[in-house]
């Protein structure tokens, strides 16, 4: 399932364990628990984006409607790239 996942990431725009749940025909939380490994072993990293309060926007006028959450990204590494690279010519 992770090479499917890998796979599902590099190809979709917007990244959304629950439509990749959806895609995969698998749950939720075993979406998840792929993430968490392809981070550990290297092929994807996440960025947690900074805090409201980090940014210049922290005490703007509009600081009080903002959902002040860091927007959570995701990046496939270079190794994973190589990966799906060799996943690519292989097959």
């Amino acid at each position: 399932m992770l090479k499917e996942l890998l796979m599902e990431i590099d190809n979709a725009d917007f990244v959304s364990k629950a439509v990749l749940a959806s895609r995969l025909n698998r749950p939720v939380p075993l979406v998840e628990q792929g993430f968490e490994e392809l981070v550990r072993m290297g092929y994807l990293a996440e960025d947690a984006g900074q805090n409201c309060y980090d940014l210049p926007c922290g005490k703007c006028p509009y600081a009080s409607m903002c959902q002040k959450e860091p927007l959570k990204t995701w990046s496939i590494t270079t190794k994973g790239r190589n990966l799906l690279e060799s996943w690519r010519m292989a097959g």
